[in-house]
């Protein structure tokens, strides 16, 4: 019988062959029973479960395990297609420490990049705090200036102050200098314009303040 015809036997879609001669019987990790028509698990041979019932269906393409360790595929339903040895199963137990070991290699990089970033606020930060530094050093030495500058401004106002005060005190004086002898104003105002600084030079300085007045 080829396995063509084992399988369909086995799925009772034979009406030839009324029963099924399973030669071979485990149970997987899990419990589930688990026969085939060949003598032992080997590549190409059908697989099947057996149900409660006593029927049996295809086992489903996948991974499996026996009780007493062996490892099995199925890449077709319901047919070995691979008898995995032992090195491979070591392999595959193996697995998750190298996934341990690269989750704690993921994780050393992780705090040295944590690590470089913190190092490189802390470097901004003081960046940032030798450049205000700088600009507070600046706007103090601006500030300075623009005392000394206002120190300037207020001793030259004073200055002018006081030659103000000096000029007006002048002003005082010369209005209460008495003349030397009475002005007639009528007589400088028929000057005019054509006095010469000749007779400028001659008059008191009442009389050149009154000239100037009238002569406006």
């Amino acid at each position: 019988m080829d396995l063509k015809q084992q399988i369909l036997v086995a799925l009772g879609l034979d009406k030839q062959e009324e029963s099924v001669n399973l030669e071979y019987q485990a149970k997987l990790e899990d419990g589930t029973i688990i026969v085939s028509t060949a003598d032992s698990l080997e590549p190409s041979v059908d697989i099947s479960v057996l149900t409660e019932d006593g029927t049996t269906m295809l086992l489903p393409v996948g991974e499996y395990k026996t009780e007493d360790g062996m490892s099995f595929k199925v890449e077709v339903e319901g047919i070995v297609s691979e008898i995995m040895d032992e090195e491979e199963e070591v392999v595959e137990e193996e697995t998750p420490v190298e996934e341990e070991a690269s989750k704690e290699d993921m994780e050393e990089e992780t705090i040295e990049e944590t690590e470089a970033v913190e190092f490189d606020s802390v470097a901004f930060m003081d960046e940032v705090k030798s450049v205000v530094v700088d600009l507070m050093s600046n706007v103090n030495t601006e500030i300075e200036t623009l005392k000394s500058e206002l120190a300037e401004l207020k001793s030259t106002n004073e200055e002018l102050s006081s030659e103000k005060e000096k000029l007006s005190a002048q002003v005082v004086e010369l209005s209460n200098e008495p003349a030397a002898k009475p002005v007639d104003t009528n007589k400088f105002s028929a000057l005019g314009r054509e006095t010469t600084k000749i007779d400028l030079s001659k008059m008191t300085k009442r009389e050149r303040i009154l000239y100037n007045i009238t002569n406006k």
